[in-house]
């Protein structure tokens, strides 16, 4: 399990999704900056760790290629939404429409192939998976 702060890594990226997977990419494989000039050498330094969660954030990342960042940006955005004590007491991995503050999340979740609806709850396409089935 992945636990990590939305609102810290959106901010720091300024909201730009290439910004947000290099952040998210780091922070998930542990990754140093080589040097100074190192692009993810800003962030570095800063404490991303929340009580967001993903399960296989491995996962998406290895099939990022596949992907456009807008996608896997509000994949991630979403699965920060998704409420732990739920999932510590019944392993859900679902996110209820209603807690999407965006007014109309179907336009989002029709147009991501990461995601599906089903009745009133958002499934996530990594989040149900056994990693050693994908890799």
């Amino acid at each position: 399990m992945f636990l990590f702060d939305w609102s810290k890594i959106y901010q720091e990226s300024d909201g730009n999704v290439t910004e947000v997977l290099r952040i998210f990419r780091m922070l998930v494989h542990k990754q140093v900056p080589k040097n100074t000039y190192d692009p993810i050498y800003k962030y570095s330094q800063k404490n991303f760790v929340g009580e967001s969660y993903m399960l296989h954030p491995d996962v998406l990342l290895y099939h990022s290629h596949k992907y456009y960042y807008k996608e896997m940006a509000q994949y991630i955005a979403l699965c920060s939404m998704r409420p732990y004590a739920l999932y510590t007491i019944n392993n859900a991995t679902t996110l209820d429409t209603l807690l999407v503050p965006v007014l109309s999340p179907e336009e989002i979740i029709n147009e991501n192939r990461l995601l599906r609806v089903e009745g009133s709850k958002i499934r996530f396409l990594y989040e149900e998976v056994n990693p050693t089935e994908i890799h």
